[in-house]
């Protein structure tokens, strides 16, 4: 809705699937995760008016199904991660 009344609109979000639309931007930085920092990398696409940023790092796959039999919030229905604390 904002965007189609002319602002700038900007959603950034963990990287937590291979989405087609969006390109690698060659950005690298470091963010603190867990009390260090971890390399993160920068993809982006531009949709309906909106610009989607993932930011992919390694743990946000692992937590995928398919790709590592966890599930994106715990490993069972209900249950958290060990390390949602970290």
């Amino acid at each position: 809705a904002l965007a189609a009344l002319g602002h700038r609109v900007m959603v950034i979000s963990p990287r937590y699937d291979q989405y087609k639309e969006a390109w690698d931007t060659s950005f690298w930085s470091s963010v603190k995760m867990a009390g260090k920092d971890e390399k993160v990398h920068f993809y982006h696409t531009f949709k309906q008016k909106v610009d989607y940023i993932f930011v992919d790092h390694p743990s946000f796959l692992e937590r995928v199904d398919g790709l590592s039999g966890a599930k994106l919030y715990g490993p069972e229905w209900g249950k958290d991660f060990a390390d949602n604390q970290a």
